[in-house]
C-alpha cells in the first residue's frame, strides 16, 4: 500500500519536533505499517491547518486523514494494529490514560511552547519560522500562539477574568501543577516496565512518546516542566528507548552531528590556549632588545640632564674657576722655585 505521512522536520534526535507527528509515526512503528515519512514543514494543504497528513492511495480511494484517532483506525482496517492483544481492562486503561494526556500534559505543552513569554518568542516562533517555506513564517507561528491562548483561556477561564494568562500567573501555576501530576501518575504506571502493558508498545506507549518527547529533547530557554519531566526516570528511559529502538538513524544522525560540533569547539579551544601561550614568550622576546636600548637612552638621558642642570646653576664655572686657581696656583710656585735657584 502506498501510505505516506506528511510531517514536521526531525530534529533534537526526534523523527519530528510536533507531538502530533511523533504519535503518527511512533504507532506506525510499533505495527509495523509501510508508512513513508514526509517532511515537507507545509501545513498549506492539511484540513486541520497542521500536520501530521496522513495519506493512503489505493486502486479504488485516496483517503487523506489528520487526526490521530482516525489514522489508527484506519490502519486497523488495514490490519495494522497494536492493541489486538489486550484484553477489554487494558484497553479501558488506554482509553483513561489517553483521556488524561490530552486534558492535562496536551495542554501543558501549548503553554510551555506558544504562551511562555520565553520559549514563545526565543524559541518556538524562530524555529517554525526557519523551517517553513516563504511568506507561511509570517503567519502560522501567530497563529498556532493563538491557538493555544484560546485553548488555555476555555479550560481555565475561572483564573483569566482580568485576561492574563502569561508567566508568572495563577493560570501558569494550575496549568504546572495538572501536567505534573499526570507526569507522576505516568512515571509510576509504568514502574520498571519497558511499555505500558508489557513487553510490546501500544497505542498508549505511541500517545505518550508524541508528548513526552519534545518536554525532554527541546532545548527550551525556560526549562520548568522540563526539569520535572527529568526527575521522572522511569519516562526518561522510555523515551530514550523508543527513540533507540524504532527510530536509530534519527539519533544516530544527531548525536554523529553533535560531536561534530564538540570536536569543532574543542580544536576551537585548543588553538585559542595554544595562540595564549605563544604570546608571552613573543612579547618577552621582545622585550629584552627594547630594555637594553631603554637602559641606554634612560642613562644617556639622565647625564645630559645632570650636566644642563650643572651648567645651568653656575656649579660648571665654580668648577672651572677652581680648576684654573689651581693650575695658576702651581705656575707660581714653579716660578718662585726658578728664582731661587738662580
Amino acid at each position: 500500500p502506498n501510505m505516506e505521512l506528511e510531517t514536521w522536520s526531525e530534529d533534537w534526535g526526534l523523527p519530528s519536533v510536533e507531538p502530533e507527528c511523533l504519535k503518527a509515526l511512533a504507532y506506525a512503528k510499533f505495527c509495523g505499517a509501510p508508512i513513508t515519512q514526509k517532511q515537507t514543514d507545509n501545513p498549506f494543504w492539511s484540513s486541520s491547518g497542521n500536520l501530521p497528513v496522513f495519506s493512503h492511495a489505493s486502486s479504488t480511494t485516496n483517503t487523506k486523514l489528520t487526526d490521530f484517532s482516525a489514522i489508527v483506525k484506519h490502519l486497523a482496517i488495514c490490519n495494522y494494529s497494536t492493541d489486538h492483544n489486550l484484553t477489554a481492562k487494558q484497553r479501558a486503561e488506554t482509553d483513561a490514560f489517553i483521556n488524561l494526556i490530552k486534558e492535562k500534559l496536551s495542554p501543558a505543552l501549548q503553554y510551555v511552547f506558544w504562551i511562555d513569554t520565553k520559549n514563545h518568542i526565543e524559541f518556538s516562533r524562530q524555529w517554525y519560522c526557519k523551517h517553513l517555506p516563504f511568506p507561511m513564517g509570517y503567519y502560522y507561528p501567530g497563529r498556532y500562539h493563538q491557538q493555544a491562548v484560546r485553548l488555555i483561556e476555555s479550560l481555565y477561564s475561572q483564573y483569566t477574568e482580568f485576561g492574563e494568562i502569561g508567566n508568572d500567573t495563577i493560570v501558569e501555576t494550575s496549568v504546572y501543577k495538572s501536567a505534573q501530576e499526570c507526569l507522576t501518575l505516568l512515571d509510576n504506571r509504568l514502574g520498571d516496565s519497558p511499555y505500558m502493558f508489557g513487553r510490546s508498545p501500544g497505542r498508549l506507549d505511541a500517545v505518550m512518546y508524541g508528548y513526552l518527547a519534545p518536554l525532554l529533547k527541546a532545548p527550551l530557554p525556560n526549562n520548568a516542566l522540563q526539569n520535572y519531566l527529568k526527575g521522572c526516570s522511569n519516562l526518561v528511559r522510555f523515551v530514550v528507548k523508543v527513540s533507540q529502538n524504532y527510530f536509530p538513524q534519527t539519533v544516530k544522525a544527531w548525536d554523529d552531528k553533535n560531536n561534530m560540533e564538540e570536536e569543532k569547539r574543542q580544536k576551537k579551544n585548543n588553538e585559542s590556549k595554544k595562540k595564549k601561550e605563544k604570546q608571552p614568550d613573543s612579547e618577552e622576546d621582545l622585550t629584552w632588545p627594547n630594555e637594553t636600548r631603554n637602559k641606554v637612552i634612560a642613562g644617556a638621558v639622565a647625564s645630559t640632564a645632570m650636566l644642563g642642570y650643572a651648567y645651568h646653576s653656575g656649579l660648571y664655572d665654580i668648577v672651572r674657576n677652581i680648576e684654573i686657581r689651581i693650575v695658576g696656583d702651581d705656575e707660581d710656585e714653579d716660578y718662585v722655585d726658578d728664582d731661587i735657584e738662580d
